[in-house]
């Protein structure tokens, strides 16, 4: 989530920034959504798919649809009409414009990646992945060369499929490699065996092959990056354990929220002389601890419908 917010928090043109600006920008678009996909996967077979004895809850495939509706639509939707509001309300501060009649509703909601909240794609494609639980569960089951057979065939589907921007479909074919290799992950255990063991060394490994894939391949920067941050995040874990509790519960809040409030930071900034690196830390600082605000304050007021808008729990 923390790099999604600092590849989100350019004050000004993307990529004709500082120097150091254009680094992290294209450092964590090079494979932040890839990375989010990853953990998506895992924490989806953690929470849903992996078999535990004396569950609680056994997760159907009927209620995994019912949940993930109304965890991921249902605020895709709010805050995509808080999106058209801001849009019509400050239009000549938006980089798209927007209208509001029934043509531009139904047609950014039909095409998400158009839509005036654009990150809504992730949300869709994220719910189209957990459509595809079946397909999950029956190739979990197999052995762990079935998995990696799994797992190449998606990896041959993102670099050859269908352009198809009705509903985000064809970024389903380009992030399903990254989705399945977190549940991968998660099943073989691989950060516990793996991973956690050579902390330092995935360190090493993603810088290495990040500056090898920048010469060579894209895909491998993506994995470079990915192999980067799980190394990175582990060495946090161990010596400094409390660095990201901050708002490490309410990512999914800031992944909503978040982008709204960064826009707000860049309109000043473009009205309020701001140095450029104030204005950036600043960003990155209310991407991220804003949402947090918003969600305990929501969580005091304990009202379910704005809950369930902004992909909160109901505390009862």
């Amino acid at each position: 989530m923390l790099w999604v917010v600092i590849g989100h928090s350019t004050v000004g043109t993307p990529g004709e920034g500082p120097g150091w600006e254009n680094v992290l920008y294209h450092f964590a678009y090079s494979f932040h959504m890839p990375l989010f996909m990853l953990v998506s996967g895992w924490l989806f077979y953690l929470t849903r798919l992996e078999v535990k004895e004396n569950a609680p809850l056994t997760w159907s495939y009927g209620l995994i649809i019912w949940d993930k509706s109304l965890r991921l639509l249902l605020p895709g939707l709010f805050f995509s009409f808080i999106a058209f509001v801001l849009k019509l309300a400050f239009p000549g501060e938006m980089a798209r414009q927007t209208g509001f009649n029934i043509h531009d509703i139904v047609y950014a909601y039909l095409y998400p990646y158009d839509n005036p909240f654009r990150e809504l794609w992730f949300i869709v494609t994220l719910f189209w992945l957990m459509m595809l639980t079946p397909l999950w569960r029956l190739s979990i089951k197999k052995s762990m060369a079935f998995e990696v057979g799994v797992a190449l065939l998606l990896a041959v589907l993102h670099f050859c499929h269908p352009n198809i921007e009705l509903l985000c479909i064809g970024k389903v074919f380009s992030h399903a490699v990254w989705f399945y290799l977190g549940l991968v992950i998660c099943k073989e255990r691989i950060v516990e065996t793996v991973f956690r063991k050579n902390k330092c060394l995935t360190v090493i490994i993603g810088i290495v092959f990040y500056y090898i894939g920048i010469y060579t391949n894209p895909f491998v920067t993506t994995i470079s990056g990915i192999l980067f941050s799980f190394g990175v995040a582990l060495i946090a874990d161990k010596y400094l354990p409390q660095l990201f509790c901050g708002f490490r519960t309410y990512t999914y809040q800031i992944f909503l929220m978040g982008i709204f409030v960064q826009i707000g930071v860049k309109i000043v900034y473009r009205h309020v002389p701001i140095p450029y690196l104030g204005a950036f830390l600043l960003c990155i600082l209310v991407g991220l601890y804003v949402p947090v605000v918003i969600s305990k304050m929501l969580e005091w007021i304990n009202w379910k419908p704005i809950l369930m808008c902004v992909g909160l729990k109901n505390k009862k």
